[in-house]
């Protein structure tokens, strides 16, 4: 199953909302942004279910006015131990969440949807043709974090290593003998989250442009491609006969495709939180131009020829002690 696009407004919400929290970025800047055409969202309390604010804009501006620092995202796994406090509140378990950060509480902003009472069938309730609502409506409740939680989500907060990040999803995702077929885009450009925009100028990527995170739309317009190859091939695995394709081949498809999503989350997690830093090293990483063969070899470090050189001395000392020994004890 493909992650939820509503990971986009997600992330757009954190990037854009900690410019606005910590550098004043004006709101009025990215108020019309792309991603958030045909959304709404409200934010309410889960407890009381008051009405908090209407727009992200207002959202925004009482985040600030209370203190609120910083946002971050999260993935909501972190939540499954956690009981909803409010049976009237279905929570829907979108893949990631936001958390809002202040000097005094954490607070989680969780997608749901309030439950009519008179309405008892199981099947969401279909609104007869052209009485549809055309924009998608999201609902975020929030919810005050206790210091269990708190210290899950200070894990996300640590500064990761981009480089050890690269050599994982190489490793995992890239390299994997299922995508050995999959050709990896250089898009060269921003993630809009939007299939190729004709002008990009009209357009914002869903991390602000004042920061540079080359790395970070590169991954991104990269694991999208890689989704959509592995579900092309499923497709294709689907049609074909069993005789053609064994069953064991189409669940290999189908375990790679959860690896592929499970990662994928993650990986926008660390770009939501720390895509400032998002930038690899100058040092050598493992790319798709590495051979298999090549990925194997083990080249001495000039460490290892230090560890060699005393083994050697090690070994002259003993011999030089047996041969001493020997000689006072008449061997």
């Amino acid at each position: 199953m493909a992650l939820d696009p509503i990971w986009q407004q997600q992330l757009t919400l954190v990037s854009y909302g900690n410019q606005y929290l910590a550098h004043d970025l004006n709101v009025s800047r990215w108020l019309n942004h792309a991603i958030f055409a045909q959304h709404a969202f409200f934010f309410r309390d889960l407890n009381s279910q008051q009405l908090l604010a209407q727009h992200f804009q207002i959202w925004l501006e009482g985040l600030k006015a209370q203190g609120v620092t910083r946002l971050s995202l999260h993935c909501s796994s972190l939540l499954l131990n956690e009981k909803n406090p409010n049976p009237n509140i279905e929570l829907i378990p979108y893949t990631h969440f936001i958390v809002s950060h202040s000097p005094k509480a954490q607070h989680a902003w969780l997608c749901g949807r309030e439950l009519a009472a008179w309405y008892q069938s199981e099947q969401d309730y279909e609104a007869p043709i052209g009485q549809e609502m055309i924009n998608r409506v999201e609902t975020l409740w929030r919810y005050e974090l206790n210091s269990k939680l708190a210290k899950r989500i200070a894990a996300d907060l640590q500064h990761p290593n981009w480089d050890e990040i690269e050599q994982f999803l190489q490793t995992e995702l890239f390299n994997h003998p299922l995508a050995q077929d999959f050709t990896v885009p250089h898009v060269g450009m921003a993630y809009y989250g939007i299939p190729d925009p004709q002008d990009h100028s009209d357009y914002l990527a869903l991390i602000p442009n004042e920061v540079q995170a080359d790395y970070a739309h590169e991954r991104l317009h990269q694991l999208d491609a890689l989704t959509q190859h592995i579900a092309t091939l499923r497709k294709l695995a689907q049609q074909q006969d069993a005789q053609d394709l064994p069953a064991e081949r189409q669940l290999q498809y189908k375990h790679f495709a959860e690896k592929i999503e499970d990662l994928h989350a993650k990986f926008i997690v660390k770009v939501a939180n720390h895509y400032t830093t998002a930038r690899l090293s100058h040092q050598s990483v493992q790319t798709l131009l590495d051979s298999a063969d090549e990925q194997k070899l083990d080249f001495p470090t000039a460490s290892s020829k230090k560890v060699g050189a005393t083994h050697v001395i090690k070994l002259i000392l003993i011999t030089a002690l047996i041969c001493a020994a020997a000689y006072y004890f008449g061997f």
